[in-house]
């Protein structure tokens, strides 16, 4: 006489796959994770490379972050752009303000995390925002607000093997990204050490591990200018030594890894110069 599974039998099997894979699919998907993260980590090391191997060849200085753009008539460049010729990669495209220059916006290729919610957005990775300064709208060539006379030098680095150069950032509001991160300490810790420097913590910086949806202006110091730790609470991140790694979240400390007390120069603002 045949017999078959009773309907109580049926019911344990599918039970004990449901809890299996329960227990199994948060894994399979930390594994996925984590397979994206070394691509980024990937990605994170080959722009570290590039940067570096643009400070040979330019006496130690590194890049702005930006400059041109505005009311300069100068088309607008990113340091995605200047570092281009040492990873030749990412996507290249006539200029948006002048279609006779090409534009380097620092999107695909190596500039691209797979894990980034909005491919097409760029500033992906930020920038040291102290060291690599931002002269957008500025300057006239020649003039005492030349860009090229507030470039910052690898010797104003104090420990470059404990200091960020280029972290994994947040989506910003907007169809583009910043190219920097935030370095200021009232967006780092919850108070102002005295003396400056004194206060070591990222609570403030953790609340802004978020993603916006791509819609609006931008919005400075949020999710667009701040570390994301999207790789299973862990950012990639790219140090002034040239090495690269993962840092768990909440682990990037302000005085330890972003500070830099002397080298700096000035940031263009509309009022002037803002000197550190």
């Amino acid at each position: 006489m045949k017999r078959g599974f009773t309907l109580i039998e049926l019911l344990v099997v599918i039970a004990i796959i449901a809890i299996l894979a329960a227990i199994l699919f948060p894994v399979f998907a930390q594994a996925r994770e984590k397979a994206r993260q070394t691509t980024c980590l990937s990605n994170t090391k080959q722009i570290g490379l590039g940067i570096m191997q643009y400070l040979q060849d330019f006496d130690e200085f590194f890049p702005m972050s930006q400059y041109g753009g505005g009311n300069t008539n100068i088309p607008q460049m990113l340091w995605t752009g200047m570092i281009y010729p040492y990873v030749k990669s990412g996507r290249v495209e006539p200029h948006w303000m002048n279609p006779n220059f090409r534009w380097y916006p620092g999107i695909e290729g190596i500039f691209s995390c797979p894990s980034y919610p909005a491919p097409q957005q760029n500033g992906q990775y930020g920038v040291h925002y102290d060291v690599f300064p931002d002269f957008w709208n500025c300057c006239v060539p020649g003039s005492q607000m030349d860009a090229r006379h507030r470039v910052t030098s690898i010797a104003a680095i104090d420990t470059p093997a404990e200091k960020v150069m280029m972290v994994e950032t947040g989506v910003n509001n907007a169809t583009w990204g910043w190219p920097y991160f935030g370095t200021w300490q009232w967006d780092w810790a919850d108070s102002v050490g005295n003396p400056r420097g004194a206060a070591d913590n990222a609570r403030i910086a953790l609340e802004r591990d978020c993603d916006y949806t791509p819609s609006g202006n931008g919005t400075w110091a949020g999710c667009g200018m701040l570390p994301r730790y999207r790789h299973n609470r862990v950012a990639n991140t790219a140090f002034f030594d040239g090495h690269a790694k993962g840092m768990a979240r909440g682990k990037i400390l302000w005085f330890k890894n972003i500070y830099i007390p002397v080298g700096l120069p000035g940031q263009w603002t509309a009022e002037g110069w803002y000197p550190y």
